[in-house]
């Protein structure tokens, strides 16, 4: 389902610029409250979250000096709570961004997908989707250092988790951050389809299951709650240590 919203954000312009004191990631550091990378703050759920992967990617905007992708997770009893992606840009802009996870918005076979704004001075999109947790040749190099953590500490990672994405950006800066959950958690059994097709937690699966239904209800409504704490974020805006709230279906 895709939602188009034309709302301009003309507040989310002025911005510190991710220049200086970003964290210096490494595997196995711990995070809680939000994160500052350089003056912009990316919101996490409460609690602790371990850096499991990190990877520097060149990008094709002159002087960007390239994206940083960071992943992290949520343990409880040695399994996996949750899981987050955040990317972000390592040197600011003055003309905005065509950011590429922006694309989930606008697909119409995931289970939501709504743009507030898609100007090119200020974009805000969100979306709910399943993920199929696999690893391949080609798998890039933050899943491949998570998949190894999980298993040098002996974590069980789910087959299947349902993601809430957000992508926020203005003329200097870009945030896309996705929060993962894992149904299992919850009692859900583990998925007797794993391809992301025909996934148990497809849309087009789910739209049978009400119990399923009404959780990924709670992600969405959760999801539109929380897009607003993002924003904020980018503009440097957060309170130290705000954190977001656990969606109704994980708490």
């Amino acid at each position: 389902m895709l939602k188009i919203v034309g709302v301009a954000m003309a507040g989310l312009l002025m911005v510190a610029q991710p220049t200086s004191a970003q964290p210096k990631w490494a595997q196995g550091q711990t995070y809680s409250g939000n994160i500052d990378i350089g003056g912009v703050q990316v919101p996490l759920l409460s609690g602790d979250w371990i850096v499991t992967g990190v990877e520097q990617i060149v990008l094709n905007n002159a002087g960007s000096g390239g994206q940083t992708n960071v992943a992290l997770a949520q343990l409880s009893d040695g399994k996996l709570r949750a899981y987050m992606m955040l990317s972000y840009n390592q040197q600011a802009l003055s003309r905005g961004w065509n950011v590429t996870d922006s694309k989930n918005c606008l697909r119409n076979e995931i289970h939501y997908a709504v743009v507030i704004s898609d100007m090119q001075l200020a974009k805000s999109c969100s979306y709910v989707n399943h993920a199929v947790f696999t690893i391949a040749a080609n798998s890039a190099k933050w899943w491949k250092d998570t998949v190894d953590y999980a298993k040098r500490h002996n974590i069980a990672v789910p087959l299947t988790a349902i993601l809430s994405g957000t992508v926020v950006s203005d003329r200097a800066n870009f945030v896309s951050v996705a929060y993962y959950f894992n149904p299992e958690a919850k009692g859900f059994p583990g998925p007797i389809n794993t391809a992301w097709q025909t996934s148990d937690w497809s849309a087009l699966n789910v739209a049978s299951n009400e119990q399923k239904k009404s959780y990924i209800q709670s992600i969405i409504e959760w999801t539109n709650s929380t897009r607003s704490v993002v924003e904020a974020g980018l503009a440097g805006k957060l309170k130290k240590g705000e954190s977001l709230d656990w969606p109704t279906a994980m708490q």
